[in-house]
């Protein structure tokens, strides 16, 4: 459970959220996921540390690494239209991935299909090495994200996260992320329901997921 602390920055939904979802997993045939919705702009992205690079990875160069994400789930990536993004150190050490992409992203941690503006990117999946944590490496890979980004004339990169995550909240509040919605699904079986999705209510084995169109943060957030 998360220390005082954490509550008073999480606020009553993400106490509840945590805890409804914890309830959720337990029972097993129900699931539950409330999701924040947010948008980093590339002026509130770190400059590239001194030493390190970050350039697109070939499939089979990626596979030969050992990272987070299995065989199966790198080709589905990759197949919707996704970069992985690794980065490297002054010694030439890889140090970890992310993965950018401006076509439509389906997930699978819920039945989902999320579509960005035309001036925005989606990520996700960023992972480091274990052996690089306490490094450079975080900010090396959204410098890398913001390099990608300038290149394909895009402003925001947009993404989802668990609504009782703190620090990867924190970490994206520190890019001057902004909150541009929130996602709550309930599974019963092979049916979920999202409010905010459409359609509304699908069935997982035989429907195609639910489509989340998401907004751009207001002019005024992206000029500060």
């Amino acid at each position: 459970m998360p220390d005082y602390t954490a509550l008073k920055l999480l606020g009553i939904a993400g106490v509840l959220s945590y805890g409804v979802a914890r309830l959720a997993t337990k029972a097993g045939v129900v699931g539950y996921n409330r999701y924040t919705l947010v948008a980093v702009p590339i002026a509130g992205m770190p400059k590239m540390p001194r030493g390190y690079r970050v350039e697109p990875i070939a499939p089979e160069k990626l596979a030969a690494l050992e990272i987070d994400a299995n065989a199966e789930e790198q080709d589905r990536r990759f197949d919707q239209g996704l970069t992985c993004l690794a980065a490297y150190n002054a010694r030439d050490e890889f140090v970890g991935i992310t993965w950018v992409g401006t076509a439509p992203f389906e997930e699978t941690m819920v039945h989902l299909r999320f579509e960005v503006p035309d001036m925005a990117i989606w990520d996700t999946g960023l992972w480091i090495h274990p052996d690089h944590r306490l490094g450079r490496a975080f900010a090396a890979l959204w410098a890398g994200t913001g390099e990608w980004m300038a290149a394909r004339g895009r402003k925001w990169s947009m993404s989802w996260i668990a609504d009782y995550n703190l620090p990867s909240l924190l970490s994206h509040r520190r890019m001057q992320s902004a909150t541009v919605g929130h996602i709550t699904t309930v599974r019963f079986f092979r049916w979920q329901y999202m409010a905010q999705g459409v359609p509304k209510i699908v069935r997982i084995d035989r429907d195609a997921p639910p489509i989340m169109r998401m907004n751009l943060p207001s002019p005024a957030l992206e000029n500060a």
